[in-house]
């Protein structure tokens, strides 16, 4: 399709965003191998555009956080830290990292210590939050949100764990109230999350399943019309409906009932591919052409190289949070909320007004209340962490130093002790006298990368002529599903929603590429991500929705209002068999990082939980405090 008419040129896609101020975006560079024109650095035509607020600057792994960690990775920086600049500060705990887990470390600490202690988060990026980040476009005079990574939570069980930390950080409320249906057409049932699949979904069929059409067959609610319609085989049309309907050959297995049981230990030796081919009764193809999207998706790859217990750890690690009748719960901008109600209970004057959802949530950053001098917590930004180490041997030294750079300047800091809540990938590199052993139990770790990218679109009328609110799609295209949802009334988001309302369709783009082994996998799914430049994407994603959504009239020149992309290159752990229990009769990798310090260094993230989500992120957290409680 030409650029023309995917709006690659229009620049009133972008007015809204920038108040009037038409400035050159990396969107305008034409789709060709990434190369930066002479007016453009490769940053900004690699970053593209970020949107407005907060976290305009802060978009997943910027160029710069990405090319600072690889030159990390290779040892660019081990000159630099003998030359450090000591800044003469001494804290009682530095968090390395601030995302959920670094952030829950430093709660944790203040709980444990009282406001006499002093704590440190360093974090690389522009702005607090990991994953739990939001983006921000200015539609037509509205503010319209959607989350950059980690999206959802459960309502939490009465007095449990979960509870209790939401209590800790201000947390006033345990489910939300939702945007009510608005305007004259008939309502059509909307989800709370980008999970949910409400009737009026559809499934997208391409060109390449046979269906007689340049642009491929649409099916709506493919459920309940049994799949009438697909261009599939009546005999993968039988296992899909077997799937869903958790039909099988026989009697129903038992489940686990809580992580370490028998059940759960018999899961971790075998992959989840095999676990539903046997379950259900249906082929590897199957399994890896239309469900590895689904049942491979929370860890970032397709089932055939997952542990079987990936399908069952959340609900035995937290299993009395959720309700049903309320469903996944939501922030307009996914678990950023979080973050924020965090560092408002940390930092008091991080944000304007009380400690409550609704102010923190609406309320900016004030982003020179962060690093002050004198408070018991600070958090400093844009500050990369490349080594930390005892200063002599783990086992008596007195403190331990910590070397960041800011840009290219290195500086160091010494603390008491250190809780490392960054990821795996990053943690090996760091620590500087790390332990054989605990090397070891990190080479076992595997990582895969994921693109979101957030559309978005001056109203959605185009899905509601169609009869539906969200969609998957099959085939080769970018991404899987995309879904419209009603937000949590939360601070100034309207109360009201309807199909003329501005919202963004968020895309997640997973690389998944069954028959390689786990690490190939990971290595080629980041080797795409990073080498596509953001002209090429927005390309691609114009260019998809146009053809997808020609029936309901859109048109990408029109109706998309902007793009944001959002790169995470290490955004899911991928736990293979064994990775839960351990082999052989050897203690799982996770457990030698658990279960005690090194020295005066202790290890967080979500990913020794083996399960990507925020309540992980905040366990691993207090479980590292405990363990330097005497440090």
């Amino acid at each position: 399709m030409p650029d023309d008419r995917l709006g690659m040129h229009e620049p009133i896609s972008r007015r809204d965003f920038l108040n009037g101020t038409l400035l050159a975006s990396a969107g305008l560079v034409l789709g060709r191998p990434f190369q930066a024109p002479a007016t453009r650095s490769p940053a900004e035509a690699w970053n593209g555009y970020g949107g407005v607020g907060d976290y305009a600057r802060a978009h997943g792994n910027m160029y710069d956080v990405m090319t600072t960690a690889h030159r990390l990775r290779d040892g660019a920086f081990d000159r630099a830290i003998a030359n450090a600049i000591d800044t003469g500060e001494m804290y009682d705990l530095v968090a390395v990292g601030g995302g959920i887990s670094g952030l829950a470390a430093a709660v944790f600490f203040q709980k444990k210590r009282g406001g006499g202690a002093r704590c440190l988060v360093l974090d690389n990026h522009a702005i607090f939050g990991g994953e739990a980040k939001r983006n921000e476009f200015r539609v037509a005079g509205q503010t319209v949100v959607a989350h950059q990574g980690s999206a959802i939570f459960l309502v939490p069980q009465k007095g449990g764990y979960t509870d209790a930390f939401y209590n800790l950080i201000g947390m006033d409320r345990s489910a939300f109230p939702y945007q009510a249906w608005h305007g004259p057409s008939a309502e059509m049932p909307l989800g709370q999350s980008p999970y949910d699949e409400p009737r009026n979904y559809g499934f997208y069929f391409g060109p390449q399943f046979g269906g007689g059409e340049r642009s491929g067959v649409w099916v709506i609610d493919p459920w309940g019309q049994n799949l009438e319609g697909a261009p599939l085989t009546d005999a993968v049309k039988s296992e899909l409906l077997r799937w869903r309907r958790g039909d099988d050959a026989g009697p129903r297995p038992a489940r686990p009932i809580m992580e370490g049981d028998a059940i759960s230990r018999e899961l971790d030796r075998i992959t989840l591919e095999e676990h539903l081919m046997a379950l259900h009764q249906i082929s590897r193809e199957t399994v890896r052409t239309f469900l590895s999207p689904v049942e491979g998706g929370g860890y970032g790859l397709g089932p055939d190289v997952l542990s079987a217990y990936c399908n069952y750890a959340i609900e035995t690690q937290f299993p009395g949070d959720g309700d049903a009748a309320l469903g996944d719960q939501m922030f307009p901008d996914g678990n950023s909320g979080f973050a924020r109600l965090m560092v408002k209970t940390l930092i008091p004057d991080a944000f304007p007004g009380p400690r409550t959802v609704d102010a923190v949530w609406q309320n900016r950053v004030q982003l020179a209340a962060l690093d002050r001098a004198g408070q018991a917590t600070r958090i400093r930004l844009n500050a990369t962490v490349v080594r930390v180490a005892h200063a002599g041997d783990p086992a008596h030294a007195p403190h331990v130093v910590i070397t960041y750079v800011v840009g290219d300047r290195p500086f160091a800091v010494k603390a008491r002790a250190v809780v490392m809540a960054g990821g795996s990938w990053t943690t090996q590199h760091i620590v500087g006298d790390l332990p054989d052993s605990h090397r070891a139990a990190y080479a076992q770790f595997y990582r895969s990368p994921c693109l979101m990218a957030n559309i978005a679109v001056r109203h959605w009328r185009f899905l509601y002529k169609m009869g539906m609110s969200g969609c998957r799609w099959f085939g080769g295209s970018l991404g899987n599903y995309l879904s419209v949802r009603k937000q949590a009334t939360v601070g100034d988001i309207s109360p009201s929603f309807g199909p003329d309302s501005p919202t963004v369709l968020t895309i997640k783009v997973l690389f998944s590429e069954p028959g390689l082994s786990i690490g190939e996998q990971g290595r080629r799914g980041r080797a795409q991500l990073l080498r596509t430049s953001f002209a090429q994407y927005e390309r691609a994603f114009r260019e998809q929705l146009g053809d997808m959504f020609a029936p309901g009239g859109f048109d990408p020149r029109r109706d998309i209002a902007g793009v944001i992309l959002n790169r995470w290159g290490h955004a899911y752990v991928n736990p293979q068999p064994g990775f839960f229990f351990g082999t052989d009769g050897q203690p799982a990798a996770r457990d030698v990082l658990r279960n005690g310090p090194h020295g005066r260094i202790a290890f967080a993230n979500t990913d020794l939980a083996g399960a990507m989500d925020h309540r992980n992120s905040i366990r691993e957290a207090e479980r590292a405090v405990n363990q330097l409680a005497g440090a």
